[in-house]
């Protein structure tokens, strides 16, 4: 049983990692995902190749530092790697998607 709580980072009552440090990973994974959703409406009404450049730079500086944060938050609150990478995919899919049509329709 001790072994169980060790694993799921309990110590007795308390979390092994402060609630406070959990609380900011979970804020910096949030604030990252909007301005992904940001990156995302200026890439769809960009209409340059340059302005679609600018736009997506936040989301391939940031994708590294959400993977991170969310396999440190994995192991106490279990799925949150699994919906980082789901977002990931999605993004990276629709922007991928966004920069063929403006190749091709160039």
């Amino acid at each position: 049983m001790d072994y169980c709580l060790l694993r799921q980072g309990w110590i007795g009552r308390r979390p092994l990692w402060g609630s406070t440090t959990l609380i900011a990973q979970l804020s910096i994974l949030a604030v990252i995902y909007a301005v992904w959703i940001i990156c995302l409406v200026n890439v769809m009404v960009s209409s340059e190749e340059v302005s679609l450049t600018v736009a997506t730079l936040p989301f391939i500086v940031t994708f590294p530092v959400a993977l991170l944060l969310a396999a440190s938050v994995e192991p106490l609150l279990p799925g949150v790697l699994t919906i980082d990478i789901l977002l990931t995919l999605v993004v990276g899919v629709l922007l991928a998607v966004r920069w063929i049509m403006a190749i091709v329709g160039e």
